[in-house]
This record gives structure tokens, C-alpha cells and sequence, in this order.
């Protein structure tokens, strides 16, 4: 499923990463995270994030920060539950830019074909997007996220500088 962004609004994470005696010391509960934990961690771990309404798919629940000057929102899958409840096994991370003549179906075809985890695509208006989707259940700690949000920051910086967006 494909997400709409507001114009101007870049949208994704930007997971620079701090590890918090908080964000290690608790355990999630079985079957993933809350929109509300995630956002809850991420605050615990030095980001402003809150949860908004996904507005793609009435009733569920999606997580907005910034971190670094970029806008991020994370969307929640796999989810059972109802409102604040719903219990995800994964989330996705999105980044994305308005359209520029740099972002060519070429060259988001080349860093998809070098890298692994974020992977790019432009929209019909030539919107750049990068996705990053994690599994967050089963875990047994939040250590599964801290490794996603590592592995992110160091991701996204080359991502940014490949599309000349740094």
C-alpha cells in the first residue's frame, strides 16, 4: 500500500540513535507494538514523536517524529487489536522528497540494485521514497528496534548523498 504526503512535507525516519537505560530495560509485550509504546520509545530514546492517524487506512494508527531535519513517519503492519490496542509485528520507516530532476527511475534503480535495506521508489509525480520494513515480532527485548534505528542512520546518510538531498 502506498502512502500520500502532504506537499512539502518530507516524510520518513531519520533514525539517529540514542540507547536509553529505559528503551533496554523493558521488554515488549508478545505479538509487536503499540502505535503508542513505539512512540513512547522513540520519545525515551531523545525524539518529539507522537502518534497520528493513518490516513491511508481509516483506523489504524501511524508514528510522526523528526530527527536531523527530516520528517518521519512509521507505519505499523501485521496488526490484531482494536484503537489504541492494535498490536503490530512490523513497521515501515518512509523518507521521501518532493520531485527534483536528479530523481531519475535509473538512478533509483541503481541504489536498489547496491543496497539492502532501504529501497527507493518515485511516485507518478516524481516523488524520491525510501522504505525500510522490520519485523518487530517475535522479540524478546526492544533491542529489535534499537538495531533498526542503527542500521537506519547509517543507511539514510548514503541514501541521502546518492539522491543529493544532504
Amino acid at each position: 500500500m502506498r502512502r500520500s504526503v502532504p506537499v512539502g512535507l518530507a516524510v520518513g525516519l531519520v533514525a539517529t540513535f540514542l540507547v536509553t537505560g529505559p528503551a533496554l530495560a523493558q521488554e515488549p509485550p508478545a505479538g509487536g507494538v503499540t502505535a503508542n509504546e513505539l512512540s513512547a520509545w522513540l520519545n525515551r530514546s531523545g525524539f518529539k514523536a507522537e502518534v497520528e492517524p493513518d490516513t491511508t487506512t481509516p483506523g489504524d494508527q501511524m508514528v510522526a517524529t523528526t530527527t536531523d531535519g527530516v520528517s518521519v513517519d512509521i507505519f505499523l503492519y501485521q496488526c490484531a487489536g482494536e484503537g489504541d490496542d492494535r498490536r503490530c509485528q512490523s513497521i515501515q520507516y518512509v523518507t521521501g522528497w518532493e520531485p527534483q530532476p536528479t530523481f531519475t527511475l535509473q538512478k533509483a534503480n541503481a541504489w536498489n540494485a547496491s543496497n539492502r535495506y532501504i529501497k527507493a521508489y518515485l511516485t507518478a509525480n516524481g516523488s524520491l521514497y525510501g522504505e525500510y520494513d522490520v519485523d518487530v515480532s517475535p522479540s524478546d527485548s526492544y533491542e529489535t528496534l534499537n538495531h533498526s534505528l542503527a542500521d537506519w542512520r547509517a543507511i539514510l546518510a548514503g541514501f541521502k548523498t546518492f539522491f543529493g538531498r544532504s
